[in-house]
């Protein structure tokens, strides 16, 4: 609780300053690089992802065919 408590002396920018210096250093020292079963787990999760959406659109699509030719075409 003390360290919520203290006053902070630094500004904003130079805590800014300080992660940027950080964040910067650290991907300098081991910096990622994608393998194959990274990409392979993102095209999966692309695939749930927009699949539901393809599905329902040709389910939309189907039902409104369906109900033009029998309804509207009579």
């Amino acid at each position: 609780m003390w360290r919520a408590t203290l006053p902070n002396k630094k500004t904003i920018g130079e805590h800014e300053r300080e992660i940027k210096h950080e964040v910067d250093r650290k991907h300098e020292e081991d910096s990622y690089e994608f393998t194959r079963k990274d990409i392979l787990a993102m095209i999966i999760a692309a695939y749930q992802i927009i699949m539901p959406l393809v599905l329902l659109g040709g389910v939309l699509f189907g039902l409104f065919t369906f109900l033009f030719l029998k309804f509207f075409l009579k």
